[in-house]
């Protein structure tokens, strides 16, 4: 069996090349000129080279490919990258779900993100079946994956077998760039406070989140969504920080307002102003029951990044 994977050579699609070729699968990947492929250096792996944004050459490149794993997208922060990320986020996914769906490929994952899962109104914990209702106040990223998604979908009506996976936080070696998971950590080992969404954050193994992508093409039904995370991986701040201090010793302080008065107050602002505080939790249990995800627990991820990151030189002093 040959799986085509784009964004292979990135935090999640380098974990899920290693998955396929851990079980015996050949593996062709997309890359681009400029990539870079540390993440993919000793691994046999057969690279092909294009652009998403040029459709007309990635069809030829999947002939032969009994399963595509699509990871690549376009993350920026910066509001200058907002069209090049709709380029890449929409229009690229198009682009290579109507190659698969030209060459017949059996097994479809598009990987999408937990931030395109809506919130409920009353502060409890999203599924797959929350609309998302985000879109006033999501970013670009959001909204370009979300249409993403929601063109792989349409697809799926088209007769292109293809299930989308929502990866929360991954946590794990390889993280290159690093990720905003991973940024995270490397602030905490240099003794600071990192940035962190005020409603929290689902964490996941990056190894578990993976293998959800390979579970999601075998087990997954074909035009549903699952939530890649961990059934206790919801963490506010305070987790985050008690969890880091005890695998790396390091001890970084709190604010002093108590971290359930914060969570209050900005609830209860949100049912004045109607606008939700950020939050990336979720519940998982779809994912969990039906493909049977993995759940490595949270303490042996993060001290694999920690270790990762202090091997690879992330890490001053």
């Amino acid at each position: 069996m040959r799986a085509f994977v784009t964004g292979a050579n990135g935090f999640v699609g380098t974990h899920v090349v290693r998955a396929l070729l851990a079980e015996g699968t050949e593996v062709r990947a997309l890359v681009r000129e400029v990539s870079d492929l540390r993440n993919l250096q000793g691994l046999d792996v057969e690279l092909v080279y294009g652009d998403l944004r040029d459709g007309e050459r990635l069809a030829p490149l999947l002939r032969g490919c009994d399963e595509l794993y699509h990871v690549a997208a376009l993350y920026s922060t910066r509001l200058e990258d907002g069209p090049l990320m709709y380029e890449v986020n929409v229009q690229g996914t198009k682009h290579i779900l109507r190659a698969a769906l030209a060459n017949g490929v059996r097994h479809v994952v598009h990987t999408s993100t937990i931030g395109t899962i809506g919130r409920p109104a009353d502060g409890s914990l999203p599924t797959e079946a929350t609309p998302f209702n985000l879109w006033d106040t999501a970013s670009d990223y959001v909204k370009s994956k979300y249409l993403g998604e929601q063109a792989a979908l349409a697809m799926a009506q088209e007769g292109l077998p293809v299930v989308v996976v929502h990866p929360t936080a991954p946590v794990g070696a390889y993280d290159l760039k690093p990720t905003s998971t991973g940024q995270r950590i490397v602030d905490y080992l240099h003794g600071k406070l990192p940035s962190f969404a005020p409603g929290g954050i689902n964490h996941c193994a990056v190894r578990d989140v993976a293998q959800g992508h390979l579970l999601a093409a075998r087990r997954g039904r074909v035009g549903e969504r699952y939530i890649l995370g961990h059934a206790a991986g919801n963490l506010q701040l305070a987790d985050f920080v008690a969890l880091m201090a005890e695998i790396s010793g390091i001890r970084v302080l709190l604010p002093r307002m108590p971290l359930r008065s914060r969570l209050r107050s900005l609830w209860r602002r949100a049912g004045e102003t109607g606008h939700r505080p950020l939050a990336l939790t979720c519940d998982p249990t779809k994912a969990i029951r039906e493909l049977d995800l993995p759940q490595t627990p949270l303490r042996a991820a993060f001290a694999e990044a920690v270790a990762w990151f202090i091997e690879h030189g992330y890490v001053r002093g």
